[in-house]
């Protein structure tokens, strides 16, 4: 295996790239056996890099890895960067995970190449497994129509953030958002022309709200949106803009088309629970279908 010489990191990035798979690499060290019964207890990416790391700075000049997924995830880092940089793309039976990056202070002798082939060739099998769990956890969680998050990781988000917002004292506002007379759609144009109607509303409310907000499709035409560190007087601010924005839209695929919500708003209290937070919100939301449909309404 040719490793770089003296390559600068970025070069080394485009140019000095090695194909590693279980296949081809050498017969795995008494170091990487040991290592590799360690990886098969994680599915944490993450804890996936700081094991080999650990593993292989005690047997090479390795300072640091970073694993960059071939899905566009975040890019786990264990260590630090250095002058030297080998990479590989790792491959489990043909399929590309994607690129380890070896940072290191010196270049590899021949026999450190080999060792650190066959160190890394262990962490190839757990990361696949690593990357498959991730993959279904994030169907798991997100609506397939609309792409945002869904009802169960709304809830499980809501417990986390009003906990934070409790241990913090911190302002935590709640939107429930609802399709004004949303069967009319269905019922006039067809079911595809609704899911039209609904990825609309959800492509306009997520491009209102901060990058910050978290939007999950609730069920049905329901949708939620959490704003931390947002008071009653923003959220309903934000609130009025998603609603006057869905109104404006006026047409979805060339046809013209008269789209409402109404809006409930709850702001977290000092003996909330994420369930009486929600309540609110909801109960709110019904006040201003009541009242008329196409408003906002604080509970």
């Amino acid at each position: 295996m040719a490793l770089p010489r003296d390559a600068k990191p970025a070069d080394a990035f485009r140019q000095d790239r090695h194909i590693l798979s279980v296949s081809a690499a050498p017969a795995l060290p008494q170091a990487a056996l040991e290592l590799c019964a360690g990886l098969q207890a994680s599915l944490d990416p993450q804890h996936l890099l700081n094991l080999t790391l650990a593993a292989t700075t005690p047997l090479l000049p390795v300072v640091g890895l970073e694993f960059i997924p071939n899905n566009g995830d975040a890019r786990p880092r264990a260590g630090n960067t250095a002058r030297h940089v080998t990479s590989f793309d790792l491959v489990a039976e043909r399929h590309p995970l994607g690129c380890l990056r070896v940072y290191h202070d010196q270049v590899f002798a021949q026999d450190q190449a080999s060792l650190l082939e066959g160190l890394l060739s262990g962490l190839i099998y757990p990361m696949r497994n690593a990357l498959s769990y991730l993959q279904a956890v994030e169907l798991a969680s997100h609506d397939p129509l609309t792409g945002v998050q869904n009802r169960r990781a709304m809830n499980q988000a809501l417990v986390r953030e009003v906990e934070l917002a409790h241990r913090q004292q911190a302002q935590l506002s709640m939107l429930v958002i609802d399709v004004d007379d949303f069967k009319q759609f269905n019922d006039r144009f067809g079911h595809i022309f609704g899911d039209e109607v609904l990825r609309k509303l959800t492509d306009t409310t997520a491009s209102t709200v901060r990058r910050s907000d978290l939007l999950y499709r609730f069920g049905g035409e329901e949708f939620v949106v959490l704003a931390a560190y947002t008071g009653i007087d923003d959220a309903r601010l934000l609130a009025e803009r998603i609603r006057e924005r869905i109104e404006g839209i006026g047409t979805i695929s060339d046809r013209p088309v008269q789209l409402t919500v109404s809006i409930g708003v709850s702001t977290l209290r000092a003996n909330d629970s994420p369930k009486s937070l929600f309540e609110r919100a909801d109960r709110a939301l019904y006040q201003a279908k009541r009242d008329g449909r196409n408003r906002v309404l604080t509970g």
